[in-house]
């Protein structure tokens, strides 16, 4: 098979998640709850929601001596091509012409009432302007037959009570207990109608005898009351929480903390032809790839559904070109960087030996945004961020709000991928991954998909920084020297011992996170907490700037009088400086 179809899985499909006494648990609370009750099923988009619906819907309302009505409602549906006001009435509409389907039978009289009132109060909308764009059509289209004399005289009281005497109507005259409302794909709608979708939900529906089981998450509601109640703060929060139980008497979370992922991926995988199923039956095997997967796509299904379907392609494309388990391992393991970290990805596509990422790298990467170093002094020792390369991932993860959340797992995904690359006596590290890289790029979402070949690494016989200090111990203690006098001093050395020319740029890159009294030196990582531990070796006379600043030596156990040290003080933010 190809590809894997991103659709929900049906209650006949096997449970390859592993959440059966999760969903038989609801079901059976559900089977017995009282009514009017509203259970809120809530996972990020992609989690399974529509799938658990399913599963519900045919345990309840479809198998043989099943005690429910079953109504669907597909939100997404209902407002393609519509305005905010017409999505409303057409979720109106198509929830009574449902009932209406399945009480025809035994509400008589009863329905033909329902009817003729809701098409009256959408009249009544139509008139105060409250709908946009097509829905006065909808609106028109309803309301034909209507007498005007029965127009204003309908509420959405009287219509709460016409409903509710058809679908008692419908109990007594069946062998079922309730009327099951699925609501499914509120996520997908502008968060503010959703929140009126709710809203409308449990004033006009909140009747005996009906179960509504809604499909949507939290964040959904939270955004949707901002123009409410403003952004949510620890002040305001009771608010957002008390509309949810208002309208939520059940809440269920998808648990995503419980798949089953081994068992899921090993069935993605063997389907799509990209590892062999002894491979995957191996249980050394199964655990690097499902290690793989919680660092980076993590456990939601449609995610690992468009990670089955990048690796069938770049399968496809290779072709009948041979590679060894380990290598496809690691390529695996890339484009869940892809996936789940892209810019991170497009970093490794410039510069694919991860472990030479320095300062200069950093430098380049984030030129002139501000970050706090402060907390990196806490973590430096950990096994995550004990080496430089690994410390400069983390400043790197700072400025993107999501990769800083993360940056734990990308630096243990970063390792997996650097210890676990193969040995090969033709190819280096680095050009092992430029390789993988190159038919990895294919299902990138980029602008520039195409890998950049890293630049081969100038080897100056020692680091740049071990010149930089040689010339720092050759200078006295009180000679001043122009920065960019500075700058050649350093490249004449390096030509003197190595041959070979420094450009400009990369000298720059370097002496820059060497060079203090600078305000813009707050930019790069320097706070008050850890200015006197970096390894500080000049700085700048305060009357001079830039390229012709006066350079002088600084001794970071004994600083010279009257220096001053630039920093971003931590809780004010604000770029202060201590004079020495």
């Amino acid at each position: 098979m190809a590809s894997v179809v991103d659709q929900a899985k049906l209650s006949s499909q096997e449970d390859l998640l592993e959440i059966e006494k999760y969903t038989k648990g609801l079901i059976k609370f559900i089977d017995n709850s009282a009514t009017p009750i509203t259970i809120g099923i809530q996972g990020e988009w992609g989690s399974g929601k529509t799938s658990l619906l399913n599963t519900i819907r045919e345990a309840l309302c479809e198998r043989e001596g099943a005690r429910h009505y079953a109504i669907w409602l597909n939100t997404w549906e209902y407002s393609l091509l519509s305005e905010a006001d017409e999505t409303l009435i057409k979720i109106v509409v198509g929830l009574i012409e449902q009932i209406g389907t399945l009480t025809q039978k035994t509400s008589g009289d009863s329905f033909k009432k329902v009817s003729a009132i809701s098409k009256a109060l959408l009249f009544r909308v139509s008139k105060s302007g409250g709908m946009v764009g097509m829905a006065a059509g909808v609106a028109a289209d309803m309301v034909d037959g209507i007498s005007s004399e029965e127009k204003p005289q309908n509420s959405i009281r009287e219509l709460r009570e016409s409903l509710q005497i058809v679908i008692n109507e419908a109990i007594e005259h069946s062998d079922k207990r309730a009327f099951i409302f699925f609501i499914d794909d509120l996520d997908r709608l502008d968060p503010t109608i959703a929140v009126n979708i709710l809203e409308l939900i449990k004033n006009l529906f909140d009747l005996h005898n009906c179960i509504f089981v809604l499909a949507i998450d939290y964040s959904v509601v939270i955004k949707g009351l901002q123009s409410k109640f403003g952004e949510m703060t620890e002040a305001n929060e009771w608010e957002f929480r008390a509309f949810f139980d208002k309208i939520i008497q059940l809440p269920f979370s998808m648990p995503i903390s419980s798949y089953n992922i081994s068992k899921y991926l090993q069935s993605l995988l063997i389907n799509v032809n990209y590892f062999k199923k002894d491979n995957l039956e191996n249980k050394d095997t199964l655990e690097k790839i499902a290690n793989i997967v919680s660092l980076s796509v993590g456990t939601n299904p449609r995610a690992l559904k468009r990670l089955a379907n990048s690796v069938s392609l770049i399968e496809i494309i290779r072709g009948e070109q041979e590679i060894s388990l380990d290598e496809r391992i690691i390529e695996f393991a890339l484009i869940c960087v892809q996936i789940a970290y892209s810019s991170i990805y497009k970093l490794i596509q410039k510069e694919t030996d991860f472990k030479q990422w320095d300062d200069a790298f950093v430098y380049g990467v984030l030129k002139n945004k501000k970050i706090d170093e402060s907390d990196l002094e806490l973590i430096k020792d950990s096994e995550e961020f004990d080496e430089e390369w690994e410390q400069n991932l983390w400043k790197i993860c700072q400025i993107n709000t999501f990769l800083k959340e993360r940056v734990f797992l990308i630096s243990k995904l970063l390792n997996f991928i650097k210890d676990n690359i193969p040995k090969n006596k033709n190819e280096t590290a680095s050009e092992i991954l430029e390789r993988l890289l190159s038919m990895s790029s294919v299902t990138n979402v980029s602008a520039e998909s195409t890998v950049m070949k890293s630049k081969k690494r100038v080897n100056y016989g020692k680091p740049l920084k071990e010149y930089i200090f040689d010339v720092y111990q050759e200078m006295s203690d009180d000679e001043e020297i122009m920065r960019d006098d500075l700058e050649k001093r350093i490249a004449d050395m390096v030509k003197k011992h190595s041959g070979l020319e420094v450009k400009p740029g990369t000298l720059a890159a370097q002496t820059i996170t060497m060079i203090v009294n600078e305000k813009t030196r707050a930019h790069y990582f320097v706070t008050q907490y850890n200015h006197k531990k970096l390894d500080l070796f000049y700085y700048i006379d305060e009357n001079t700037r830039g390229k012709k600043a006066i350079v002088k030596k600084f001794l970071p156990d004994n600083p010279p009088v009257g220096c001053r040290i630039y920093y971003k003080n931590k809780e004010t933010k604000e770029v202060e400086y201590e004079t020495t």
